[in-house]
């Protein structure tokens, strides 16, 4: 097979760029590929949770892209991480071919460098770099293994027959490679759009038949959230109500501000405002007066 690479990405001093494309590639499929890139980044956080890498397939009416998004192993020369857009593509005499190996390609998609354009390029020279133009590569028969063999040699039936209509989903992880690769084989029998990675706002934009979704979480639904298991514990009884006054926390300004103790102080008289205990601290102090009393009339009866 017959396939052409391409490369989207910066370099050690130069910004985001074309800097390998097919040749007698379209304006339209270039700005497609921007497309779907700027979408990556835009979510590249959510990506870098999983434990493996987004792929796509977009077919054109000129070439059909199999490319995958993620980080290279390259910084900027601020030290930031450099992303990039890479993979291959090949025309329509080579669609079938194309097809025919991507579950290959999808059972050693984490282990070979199949779609790492970087791996062949100087990084030192990558500034001078821009919208070169990429030779005929040759995909051989003995990059292949057994493992091409097995997985074409005996299809597992699919679950259900995909629709037409609808896009069928998977999952985003290792499992999903392989349900992915089971559809191709068993379910489509060419090249088709799909997307192994994207949010819901990415799936928007593109007819992708086969969706691997990762769902992302808001911080409005974190907020939200938040607010609502305060609001549950609002509600709930709160058990401490029953303590004395003795055993409320202190404040610990009121360490070191005297006017912050007696408010302090005083709060704490207030949430323990009740008339059972007001009586029991002077009833005590009432009855010693009223002894004390007693004794005085007693001493002055005796006297006269």
């Amino acid at each position: 097979m017959i396939y052409q690479e391409l490369l989207y990405s910066r370099s050690l001093s130069k910004d985001y760029r074309w800097m390998i494309i097919p040749s007698k590639v379209s304006p339209e499929s270039l700005k497609t590929l921007n497309q779907l890139y700027n979408l990556y980044d835009k979510y590249k956080n959510t990506f870098s949770k999983a434990s493996v890498l987004p792929l796509y397939c977009l077919n054109h009416s000129e070439m059909t892209f199999l490319v995958s998004c993620g980080l290279s192993n390259h910084k900027d020369k601020d030290g930031r991480d450099i992303y990039c857009l890479q993979g291959m593509c090949v025309t329509q005499e080579y669609k079938r071919h194309l097809w025919f190996i991507l579950p290959w390609i999808l059972a050693n998609y984490n282990t070979r460098d199949t779609l790492n354009i970087w791996r062949n390029i100087d990084f030192s020279q990558a500034d001078d770099i821009v919208r070169r133009t990429s030779g005929d590569c040759l995909f051989k028969p003995d990059q292949l293994d057994e493992s091409l063999a097995e997985l074409t040699k005996t299809p597992k039936p699919t679950p259900e027959k995909p629709s037409l209509h609808e896009p069928t989903y998977i999952s985003f992880n290792e499992d999903g490679l392989k349900e992915l690769s089971q559809l191709l084989v068993s379910a489509y029998h060419d090249c088709i759009d799909f997307a192994f990675g994207v949010t819901p706002e990415m799936a928007k934009d593109f007819d992708f038949k086969v969706i691997a979704e990762t769902r992302r979480r808001s911080k409005r639904k974190n907020a939200m959230d938040m607010i609502a298991a305060d609001s549950a514990s609002s509600l709930a009884p709160d058990h401490g109500q029953d303590k004395s006054v003795e055993e409320l926390p202190d404040d610990p300004l009121a360490r070191f501000d005297p006017k912050k103790k007696e408010d302090v102080h005083r709060m704490k008289m207030l949430r323990g405002n009740s008339s059972p205990r007001i009586l029991g601290q002077f009833l005590p102090r009432f009855l010693s007066l009223f002894k004390i009393g007693k004794k005085l009339k007693r001493s002055k009866s005796s006297s006269q």
